[in-house]
């Protein structure tokens, strides 16, 4: 009988036995073997409503007591996230891939579900999370400064605006996870407004995407990913950003996760106390500015869809300070230009194989003018004058993604529709509106194992111009032997924007008038692609080649009228042209280089029946970084060499002519360092090691800044940098083993 009791009690005890003597699961890295230590890690038994979260030990090790098979998912810093369902029995062994390695780094913009960059139709450029860090950016200008096929427009009060393909202004779509930033000046968004605070990477698809996106992507589009609200209990994080030219950032944030629901919360502070290359006493020719960014969110997760909710909020105070008056010099006229924009949204996304996705949203954009009488003997400031412009955009978009099972045919329909209006003084008083809807349709084939084709249609209602069917054809072959081709032809079309037509913008420094009688815009675009990889097991390289051309009719431009004011015209015909070598290649863990080079020309027919002859402007761009992986250190040059580029004005007889802004060299350096198990990382660096200020306009006054002579600033010279970040991370004590 006591026999049968010790079998009996063994039998009950044997499964708790069993657990608690679960072979631990090891997490190490793809390429090297090393284990990886303090990786984050949710696990969810098969039919559990819970998950259990774990750290990896000094060794890589999860110990745990899981009996059943289970979800694993891993990320650490610098890696790829791992998930898949490990069973008992099998192989112990996590590997995470490198993600500075990975040549296929996950894309979601225009694409039917979230995948690889090699098995998109589309040429994306992913600046992932790592490279983030590398950087040190604080908003898309700096980020975007030294990328490949990428020019700038800098304008000391108005900020940074980017072309892409040659092409600039209302060309080029500004995203944040999908929804456009508005509040155009000069025709583009100011890069340095839109913050990278909690973006988990950038992706940059060049050509035309008026089919996917309308109106403004017929040069390409940048989308800003944001990150996921983590699957912890508690996150919080902090960070402070100094340059020597005067900058001082603050930025926070936190975000809880409790079952179905998580809540998130980001919120930072920007300083720029302004610049001037020499000595010009309260005029300064950068301007300061101080700028504040909020973002809430609030992300439900069902059984059979994701539902979305964000509130974002910008606001920016910019100070355009005047000389002292004579005779006393002891009073000025000052302007405070305070810019607000409110952005409210919500997304519902299915899950399972053929998702729908809707999102809804509403944007407002408000530019504030107050000039004031300043009295400094008293001191006290005295408003004179007083404008306001406002602008407003709701936007409903949708798509239903299919995918047959063999996965040879998908189809992606959906619809859009977005209004915008605008009000104010410098909009005449006037409420000026404009709608535009439209129906898109694409189609992905497979009709063999290394050919993908995707058609595309799309047809809009304008409430202005009557607007044509627009088209797009990709196609995708490889890879094979690792080449990969992709060629894309396509029709695009953008009527003018509110801005262009109405908007009456004058200034110390400005003088724009828009134009009510422009012409919409009609184009047609090619682009052709050929790469090839080599990936071995701690070698990986990938060299390509590009040609591009857009060719569009009556193209929208900004041009000198005289006596530094400017309005809109359309050009007869405009055509970019160019063509991009480039390199990507990793010795992991030691070396990383990104090298490129091209050349881009732009013509313009200025009048009927004028040849086009084209203005080539080549570009130069190299990242090398060297590597510590046992200390975590990152070592970055990166560095960017800008041809000379053409300009549209009008000469003194009133005819359109063609001026030229001379080339320029920019380079960066930084460290990145982290501390506390990664939870601390320090950016240190140079930025313009050159020293550029200004460069030579010929042609017109030197730009839309009218005070610039014949200099256009591009820079504020040589500076100095220190970035400090810190993250903290609590699970909840009931889900802890």
């Amino acid at each position: 009988m006591t026999g049968f009791r010790i079998l009996i009690t063994t039998m009950l005890l044997l499964p708790l036995v069993v657990a608690a003597q679960a072979p631990p699961v090891r997490v190490v890295d793809a390429r090297t073997g090393v284990a990886v230590a303090f990786a984050h890690v949710k696990a969810t038994e098969t039919g559990a409503k819970t998950a259990k979260y774990y750290l990896s030990d000094d060794d890589g090790m999860i110990r745990h007591n899981l009996v059943r098979p289970t979800v694993f998912q891993v990320s650490y810093v610098g890696y790829q996230t791992f998930s898949d369902t490990l069973f008992p029995g099998g192989e112990a062994i996590i590997r995470l891939l490198p993600e500075v390695f990975s040549l296929d780094e996950l894309v979601v913009t225009a694409q039917y579900n979230p995948g690889s960059a090699d098995r998109s139709l589309y040429r994306v450029n992913v600046i992932n999370q790592l490279q983030l860090r590398r950087t040190a950016a604080t908003d898309l200008s700096g980020l975007l400064r030294n990328q490949m096929n990428v020019r700038f427009t800098q304008d000391a009060s108005l900020g940074t605006g980017m072309s892409l393909q040659g092409l600039s202004g209302e060309h080029v779509k500004i995203l944040v996870d999908g929804v456009p930033v508005i509040g155009r000046l000069n025709g583009s968004i100011d890069l340095s407004q839109v913050n990278l605070q909690n973006a988990r990477q950038v992706e940059i698809i060049e050509g035309p995407m008026s089919v996917i996106y309308g109106s403004n992507a017929l040069a390409g589009v940048v989308n800003i990913i944001s990150g996921d609200i983590p699957g912890k209990s508690l996150t919080a994080n902090a960070g402070t950003y100094l340059e020597s030219v005067g900058i001082v950032n603050f930025d926070g944030g936190f975000s809880l996760n409790r079952g179905i629901n998580a809540f998130s919360l980001q919120a930072g502070r920007n300083f720029f106390a302004g610049f001037s290359p020499a000595d010009e006493g309260r005029a300064k020719l950068w301007k300061p500015r101080r700028q504040i960014n909020a973002d809430a969110g609030y992300n439900l997760t069902l059984k059979k869809a994701v539902l979305k909710a964000k509130l974002s909020y910008f606001d920016e105070l910019l100070l355009v300070r005047g000389n002292l008056l004579p005779p006393y010099f002891e009073k000025a006229f000052d302007n405070y230009f305070t810019t607000s924009r409110l952005t409210a949204r919500a997304d519902i996304t299915t899950r399972g194989p053929n998702p729908f996705t809707a999102s809804n949203s509403l944007s407002f954009y408000s530019r504030v003018r107050t000039l004031y009488y300043n009295d400094l003997t008293i001191p006290e400031k005295t408003p004179t004058e007083y404008d306001t412009t406002g602008f407003g955009s709701f936007l409903s978009r949708a798509m239903y993604t299919y995918r047959s099972e063999s996965g040879l045919i998908g189809i992606q329909s959906g619809y859009d529709a977005n209004v915008e209006w605008a009000t104010g003084e410098r909009t005449g008083n006037q409420h000026h509106q404009t709608t535009d809807i439209a129906g898109f349709a694409t189609m992905q084939i497979q009709p063999a194992d290394l050919i993908s084709l995707q058609p595309g249609l799309r047809y809009a209602w304008n409430s202005h111009f009557a607007s044509p069917l627009i088209y797009a054809m990709h196609v995708k072959a490889g890879p094979a032997k690792g080449f990969m081709f992709r060629t894309s032809y396509s029709s695009g079309f953008r009527a003018p924007s509110l801005k262009e037509l109405y908007l009456y913008f004058v200034d110390v420094n400005h003088n724009i008038t828009g134009n009510p009688n422009l012409s919409p815009e009609r184009s047609k675009h090619l682009q052709l692609q050929a790469s090839h990889r080599i990936e071995k097991v701690t070698y990986a390289t990938e060299t390509e080649a590009r040609f591009f051309l857009n060719d569009i009719d009556n193209q929208i431009t900004l041009a000198e009228t005289g006596d530094g004011a400017y309005t809109y015209f359309n050009l007869d015909r405009s055509r970019s042209m160019g063509y991009v070598f480039s390199l990507r290649s990793s010795l992991y863990p030691l070396f990383d280089l990104r090298l490129g080079w091209g050349r881009t020309g732009k013509s313009n027919q200025l009048t009927p029946g004028e040849g086009l002859r084209l203005y080539w402007s080549p570009e130069l761009t190299s990242e090398v970084t060297c590597r510590m992986d046992p200390i975590d250190l990152h070592m970055t040059a990166i560095y960017k060499y800008t041809g000379r580029t053409t300009r549209i004005y009008m000469d003194a007889n009133g005819l359109l002519s063609e001026g030229f802004m001379d080339s320029w060299h920019n380079m960066d350096l930084t460290v990145l360092k982290t501390f506390m198990q990664k939870r601390l990382s320090v950016n240190a660096g140079v930025r313009n090691l050159f020293d550029v200020t200004n460069i030579v306009s010929a042609g017109g006054s030197g730009g839309v800044h009218s005070g610039g002579g014949g200099n256009v600033p591009v820079a504020w010279g040589r500076t100095y940098f220190l970035k400090l970040s810190y993250t903290f991370v609590k699970n909840d004590p009931a889900k802890k083993n």
